[in-house]
Parts: structure tokens; C-alpha cells; sequence
């Protein structure tokens, strides 16, 4: 074949523009109707009839999607017969641009464009039950207009079978852009192909995808370690290099494909990033602001175990550096206390501002923001999200004792500040990030970001917590990466609960009357000590007590009674099952808006034990506390 060869009695070959499984991808011109067409060859290998059948099952689908604009068309199938050997040949729409293996890098929100127009293709596939399978930026083609065209089906998979549409075998992928579970040999599913598709953009915006390189550009090892990463999900994404595309691209790229964006969502969100004068997206919605649904942060275990069950959760590591270290000295506070902080980023918990890791502006994509400062510890600050009417989410800050985490999986970066995702229990997204520039053994206090939906939901589940989480992550670590965490102005007055220490309020001989095997001497501290936690071997009891602000509580549900002469609510399950908490009331102030609020002791027991017996400990421990609170 040759350049001004007719083909099949119409179409007369200009030139060789690619090659596929079965030989070189031909650009003709359609002399019936007046058109360029790229013409595709197909052998059939092995027992013809399934051959056939099998090879014929790509066109059939391809014949399903002929309307949709970002699918390339399928015009015909033709059969010819040379040197006794059959052929067959799809003629196909040219799309000029190529596939966009061949471009330089783009910007993100051109790639997010790119992005949104084939995953609206992705989801009218899996509609359909058809799994891509192969989503690269070699499979992507441009038209003269710009527009994206998803290109070669040949490993397009049934999802509702074992085999592949076409006869290229049981499974085919390319490792540098694969789902994990499509390099583990496990069925593909659509959520494989929103993997792919946002390892694919990453590559478009920063010219290599992010396993590190085209596998076999460094010979066999190079392919066994990207077939290895595939195998591991591991990614390796520079976070400043794709910008606003940073928070839906790790939603789309998680290791559980369960946790992973629907191609429907992950276009939405694609899309609002590519929006005109967007910087970050916008999914803004009109909706009002309503009620809350409120729940504690797990018990303080060890680091990693703690951050793999905090719901859609943020930590922030080895953030705290040597006393005295760098640009740390911060004088005093207003009220002529000593601010010279424990270390450069966070400095004195006592003074720090923890809602200035916050951003409501970036968090406006996702709805309606309000950042509640009067709810929790004194190591927290909420921001209340409103997509919609219905759905409520919280997104919480707050400071935590730790230290660098040591884990062997890949982290992305922003600036200095390194983001390690973790293992997510049903409907949560894990993060750890950590200050990439401190010591591993580096010791100090932590910052996490939880994303909690109340009884609402959220369009495309667990996926739009991590998208959330993430934009949350990119605003604190963005803070953090200029410099020392601004200070409280003004600082909390001298008569609040801030200043005192929660572990002091219960020693060893209240916890040990109270509680059965309570081990007084080894508790779990939290930061500025404003929470302690304890655990004993009988029945699996643990205490509590900390600090916490909200509106005053009622006495609905609860049982009111006087603690030397503060106000306190005993609320059976008050935390969970297994729980009995009492809130002890210390001081009533003027909150944000001038609305009243409340800082209180918020003391819990949990075990294996009946609720009464529950709520006598709790309310003993409640006793002994309410004898140590500083005077008002």
C-alpha cells in the first residue's frame, strides 16, 4: 500500500499517520463523500468464527456512541482479502490533532477542559456497560476545533462479562496510566477508567505521567518498577505543578476504586475548574445554611492508627521543630503571657490561630461557607459547608500531638509540606501531611482536617469528602509554607479554660475510685493538655476529659444536676454506644455574632458495661473535676 493507492474502490490513501495491533493507521480520502477518514486494520488470529465475532463486538460498540461529540465515529467496516489473508479495515473519523502524546504540557485548565468533555465520554461508556480500559493521552485525539475525542476501543471491556470486547485478550493496559486493579489482573470497572483518565491529565499538564516516565524508556528494570507502581497504585503528583486540578486528581486517582469519583462527578468538578476566571473550580451552590450533625474525634492510639479512622480526615506532621528553632520567638500575648512558641510553624497552641489554616474562598466551590470559631476544643475551627438544602458539610481543623509519620507509600508536596494518603475505612478519606523539611524523629504538634457529612449526602459520596479534603489541605498547607501560624487576636482572656490544664483536673485516686483498672500514670496528652485520655484492662473502659465550647447545652434528653456549683448534663450514649458523657459548664461568653456560647469539661467513660454504671463513673469523675476548676 502505498500513498495514491485506492482502497477499496473509494477511498484513496494519503498517508501513514499512525499503527495499531494489526499494521500501519492509514489517512485516506473518502472520494463518495468527500471526506478525510483514518482507516484502522484488524487481522482475525485463531478460530475464525470467534475471532470475528470478537473483533466485530469494537464496532458494534463504537456504533452505540456515533452522536456523542467526544467519541470518535466509527463510518464503516470493510473487508479485504490480500494474499489470501483477510482482512478487516474500520473507517473511522480523522481527528487531526492526533493522539496527545505528541503536545507539550499544557495548562491545567485547558487539560481540565480536556478532562471534562472525555469524562462525560467515560460516562455515557459505562452507562452502556463498556469499560475503556486504556485512557492515555496516545488515545485522545483533538479535532480542528479543539475538541477531545476518546480514540481506540481495542481494550475496551464488558462490565458485565469476563472478556475483552476486542481480541487483543483478557486484559490490556498501560502501566504508566493503569488503575491498580487493572495491573493486578483484577476485573476492570469504571472507576478503573477514572484513574487512568486523571493519570492521563497529569501527564498533559506536566509532561510525564505520574508513575515517573513511559515504561520501557529505561529498559526491562525500568518497566518491572512501573509495572510494580501500577500493581501498588503508586502515584507521585507535584502539586504545584497542576494547580487547581491538585484536589479532584487525587479524588481520582485513590487506590480504593471504591473511594474514587464517578466519571459524572469527576466531569463536574473537571469542569469547574476549567471555567472561565476560575482558579480553583466553582461548584457553588445558593444553598442556606441549617443544622448539624456533630461527632468526636476518635480516641488518641498511636498516630497512624489514629489518622486511618478520623473520617475524611487531614494530618499535618512534624510540623513542630526544636524549641527555639528559626524565627520561633514571638514575644508575648496581649495579656502578658509568655508566646514564645514550642517551635517555628505552629508556635504556643495558646495563642495560635487555628482558624487561619482555614479558607473559606476555596471551599466556596463546593457551597455556601461559615466558619463556626465557637465549637469543640481550643485546638479547633469549623467550617460549615452547604451544597444544597439538605446536605451539611463540616470540615474541621484541629491542632493534634504527633510527630512525622514513617510510612514507605509515595507522597505528593506542596511547597514544603508533604501529603500522605492513608487507607480510608467506609466513607472517609485519609490524609497525613507532614513538613518535609523537619527531622524524621521531629516531635510536636500535628494538624488534621476532618470532613464530616451529617445525615445529608453529597453528590458522588466519599470521592467529594477527598475532593474537599483535599482543597482543605492545599489552603493550611499553603499557610504553613509562609512562615510561623499568625496569632489569636485578641487572645482568650485570662478567666478562660484555654489557660488551664484539662489532664490536672482528674488525678490518680479520682480516676482509680471512678474507673475499675484505670492506669492513671500512662495517659494519652493531647495538645497544651487540653484533652488526657486513659484506658484500663477491665472490660475495655476508658476516660476521657477535655475542653469544649458550643451554645449552651439543654436539658433535653439529659439529666441536669449541680457539680459544686456549676451546672452539669449527664447524657447517656452521648458519644456512641458504650458511652456516657457529662458536660460540665464553666463559663457562658459572647460568641461569634454575639450569640451565646459556652466553654465546658466534657468528660466521657466508654466500655463493656451496663449505661448505668457508665454514667456513675463518668459522674463521679465529673465530681472530682468541677472541685479543680480555676475560679471564674
Amino acid at each position: 500500500m502505498r500513498p495514491g493507492d485506492e482502497f477499496a474502490g473509494r477511498y484513496v490513501l494519503r498517508e501513514v499517520i499512525g499503527a495499531g495491533r494489526s499494521g500501519e493507521v492509514w489517512l485516506a480520502h473518502d472520494t463518495v463523500v468527500g471526506q478525510d477518514v483514518a482507516l484502522k486494520p484488524e487481522r482475525i488470529e485463531g478460530d475464525r468464527d470467534t475471532a470475528v465475532r470478537r473483533l466485530l463486538a469494537e464496532p458494534r460498540a463504537l456504533a452505540k456512541f456515533r452522536d456523542h461529540p467526544h467519541v470518535v465515529t466509527l463510518f464503516d467496516v470493510v473487508t479485504v482479502e490480500q494474499d489470501g489473508e483477510e482482512t478487516y479495515w474500520f473507517v473511522m473519523e480523522y481527528v487531526p490533532g492526533g493522539g496527545l502524546d505528541r503536545q507539550p504540557p499544557m495548562s491545567a485548565q485547558r487539560a481540565a477542559r480536556i478532562g471534562a468533555e472525555l469524562a462525560d465520554a467515560l460516562a455515557a461508556l459505562h452507562e452502556a456497560g463498556i469499560v475503556h480500559c486504556d485512557v492515555k493521552p496516545a488515545n485522545i485525539g483533538l479535532t480542528r476545533r479543539g475538541t477531545a475525542k476518546l480514540l481506540d476501543f481495542g481494550a475496551a471491556h464488558r462490565t458485565s462479562g469476563t472478556e475483552t470486547i476486542t481480541s487483543n485478550g483478557p486484559l490490556s493496559f498501560t502501566p504508566d496510566y493503569a488503575a491498580p486493579e487493572l495491573a493486578r489482573g483484577h476485573l476492570p470497572r469504571p472507576a478503573s477508567d477514572v484513574f487512568c483518565l486523571a493519570a492521563t491529565l497529569y501527564g498533559l499538564v506536566t509532561g510525564a505521567p505520574p508513575r515517573g516516565g513511559e515504561s520501557g524508556d529505561g529498559g526491562t528494570d525500568t518497566e518491572r518498577l512501573t509495572y510494580w507502581k501500577a500493581e501498588q497504585g503508586v502515584v507521585e503528583m507535584d502539586a504545584e505543578a497542576v494547580g487547581p486540578l491538585y484536589p479532584v486528581l487525587t479524588a481520582m486517582l485513590h487506590r480504593d476504586p471504591r473511594q474514587r469519583p464517578d466519571a459524572a462527578e469527576a466531569g463536574r468538578q473537571l469542569a469547574a475548574v476549567a471555567a472561565p476566571g476560575s482558579a480553583s473550580g466553582s461548584l457553588a451552590t445558593t444553598a442556606q445554611p441549617g443544622g448539624r450533625t456533630r461527632w468526636r474525634w476518635p480516641a488518641r492510639r498511636p498516630l497512624l492508627a489514629t489518622a486511618v479512622g478520623i473520617g475524611a480526615a487531614l494530618v499535618l506532621g512534624g510540623l513542630i521543630l526544636a524549641p527555639g528553632g528559626g524565627d520561633a520567638d514571638q514575644g508575648t500575648d496581649e495579656a502578658g503571657r509568655s508566646s514564645t512558641p514550642e517551635a517555628s510553624l505552629i508556635g504556643d497552641p495558646r495563642t495560635a490561630d487555628v482558624c487561619a489554616l482555614t479558607d473559606p474562598a476555596a471551599l466556596g466551590q463546593f457551597g455556601k461557607v461559615r466558619v463556626d470559631v465557637d465549637y469543640g476544643n481550643f485546638d479547633r475551627c469549623d467550617q460549615l459547608v452547604s451544597p444544597d438544602d439538605e446536605t451539611r458539610i463540616d470540615v474541621s481543623v484541629q491542632l493534634r500531638p504527633g510527630s512525622r509519620p514513617e510510612s514507605s507509600r509515595p507522597a505528593t508536596r506542596i511547597g514544603r509540606i508533604g501529603v500522605l494518603e492513608e487507607s480510608p475505612e467506609t466513607d472517609e478519606c485519609g490524609l497525613l501531611l507532614y513538613d518535609s523539611a523537619a527531622g524524621g524523629d521531629a516531635d510536636g504538634t500535628l494538624v488534621g482536617i476532618r470532613v464530616d457529612v451529617g445525615d445529608g449526602s453529597v453528590t458522588g459520596g466519599n470521592a467529594t469528602l477527598c475532593t474537599v479534603a483535599h482543597t482543605a489541605a492545599r489552603s493550611a498547607a499553603e499557610v504553613l509554607n509562609t512562615g510561623p501560624l499568625p496569632r489569636r487576636s485578641p487572645a482568650y482572656p485570662d478567666n478562660s479554660l484555654a489557660w488551664a490544664d484539662a489532664c490536672a483536673l482528674l488525678d490518680a485516686k479520682a480516676l482509680s475510685d471512678a474507673v475499675p483498672g484505670i492506669k492513671p500514670d500512662t495517659p494519652e496528652v493531647g495538645v497544651a493538655n487540653w484533652n488526657c485520655e486513659w484506658f484500663s484492662e477491665v472490660d475495655d473502659l476508658e476516660a476521657e476529659v477535655s475542653f469544649f465550647r458550643d451554645q449552651p447545652k439543654s436539658a433535653k434528653d439529659r439529666e441536669v444536676v449541680r457539680l459544686s456549683g456549676y451546672r452539669a448534663l449527664v447524657e447517656p450514649e452521648g458519644d456512641g454506644d458504650e458511652t456516657c458523657t457529662v458536660f460540665l459548664e464553666y463559663r457562658r461568653y459572647s460568641g461569634q455574632d454575639a450569640k451565646q456560647a459556652a466553654e465546658m469539661v466534657r468528660l466521657r467513660v466508654g466500655g463493656e458495661r451496663p449505661m448505668d454504671d457508665l454514667c456513675t463513673m463518668v459522674t463521679g469523675l465529673a465530681t472530682s473535676a468541677a472541685t479543680k476548676l480555676p475560679e471564674r
